[in-house]
């Protein structure tokens, strides 16, 4: 699933550069296409908030995945024109944990003249059978423990509506 969605990714990326580079609606269309079904928003969205998500709403939760996924678009569409063709992602062996539901996915990438940047994707088998993308460590650092840490102190000081609002805020830049 990983190296399929990666693949797609490049592919599309080096036949349209031109034309996502000028329209960014298009770009952000096609990351939300191409990688946001593979993502556990859900799970990622309760593991961010950890404490904070028993405490809110439901309509809290919806907006808060809906802002955080349109902020994942986005950094994640901004990121992908660093690439440059150079680049390599080599896979290592996957690890299966929690009975099999559980797998990392050890990559580094391999950018020419810098040491390697160890990448691994955790994911989990979903009951549809799916695999989905939960955490993303890069060099040793987690994209939840990292999300989760800014954003409770944020939510502690300014509570989540605020959070949310800030979310909403930061996406409608790029709108």
């Amino acid at each position: 699933m990983i190296r399929s969605t990666v693949s797609g990714l490049i592919l599309e990326l080096s036949e349209r550069r031109l034309e996502l580079e000028s329209d960014e609606g298009a770009l952000y269309t096609m990351v939300d296409k191409l990688v946001v079904p593979h993502i556990a928003l859900g799970k990622v969205s309760k593991l961010i908030l950890g404490s904070h998500w028993k405490s809110a709403s439901e309509v809290q939760r919806q907006h808060f995945t809906v802002g955080f996924k349109d902020l994942l678009i986005r950094s994640y569409a901004t990121a992908m024109f660093e690439y440059t063709g150079q680049e390599e992602l080599r896979y290592r062996p996957v690890n299966l944990k929690g009975g099999g539901r559980i797998a990392v996915v050890p990559t580094d990438l391999v950018i020419p003249g810098q040491a390697p940047i160890p990448v691994d994707y955790y994911c989990l088998l979903e009951k549809s059978g799916a695999w989905k993308i939960y955490d993303i460590q890069i060099d040793g650092i987690s994209l939840i423990l990292s999300y989760r840490n800014q954003y409770g102190q944020y939510i502690d000081t300014n509570g989540l509506d605020a959070l949310i609002e800030s979310l909403q805020l930061k996406t409608a830049e790029f709108k």
